[in-house]
């Protein structure tokens, strides 16, 4: 029987199978159901070689982790759970199902399918350490920017300085940074903008215009009940006429 037992949807398996290289090539013994022989009674087969497998790896995607499509492989990483022998991996930006989420997955969702990737390799450690019952590795530092599942390559940063609190070196940069500053005021300035201009007088009319309505309605209101000065209903008056 093999030592590693791989739960994956079918429609993953050209995604899969490198991932069955790579840990065949660090000497564990790998089972997955392309090796069913014919004449086979897969269903029986399989039972045989999960119950005997020394580790269980479940590949989230997202087939697997979809609740219709991906009942056999939760099924099966159920069975990796309960012996305590389970190694999640995920190849899609997915969740674990409900109920694998407090295992802790590798994340090779930005996998290409290299053997030199440190993520890989941790994880092949993971499954190394499960078949032979020892203590689980710890997970390597990381060495580059990339945020699960982005793939940066080819970027590089030159000629970057940070400078906090150092009014020396400040002094010191003051004519690298002169053209900069130079070039600021310029592109503020700009020129003349008709739509800008029309959108601030609007801005300034209405509700200019408002306040004199205001003014005028409720000035009225006060004059016509006798609770509004008399200069002041006078000069009223004579601004309606």
């Amino acid at each position: 029987m093999a030592d590693v037992f791989i739960s994956y949807k079918k429609s993953d398996a050209d995604r899969v199978r490198p991932l069955v290289t790579h840990l065949r090539d660090a000497g564990l013994d790998v089972w997955w159901d392309e090796g069913i022989q014919p004449s086979t009674s897969w269903r029986a087969e399989i039972a045989k070689q999960l119950a005997a497998a020394k580790c269980v790896v479940a590949v989230w995607t997202n087939d697997s982790v979809d609740h219709e499509q991906g009942a056999w492989v939760m099924e099966e990483a159920t069975h990796g759970l309960a012996r305590k022998v389970l190694a999640p991996v995920r190849l899609d930006l997915v969740a674990p199902p409900l109920g694998f989420g407090e295992v802790q997955y590798a994340d090779l969702a930005a996998w290409s399918g290299g053997g030199d990737d440190p993520r890989l390799k941790h994880f092949i450690s993971v499954v190394q350490a499960i078949v032979r019952a020892e203590p689980m590795p710890a997970a390597p530092r990381p060495t580059h920017f990339e945020a699960p599942g982005i793939k940066l390559q080819g970027v590089t940063m030159q000629n970057v300085n940070i400078h906090v609190g150092e009014r020396g070196r400040d002094n010191e940069d003051a004519d690298d940074d002169a053209p900069t500053a130079a070039a600021a005021p310029a592109r503020r300035g700009g020129g003349f903008s008709p739509s800008m201009f029309i959108t601030r007088a609007i801005g300034v009319i209405f509700p200019l215009v408002g306040i004199i309505i205001f003014v005028f309605a409720m000035g009225g209101m006060a004059c016509d009940a006798g609770n509004a000065p008399g200069a002041f209903c006078r000069a009223l008056d004579a601004l309606r006429q």
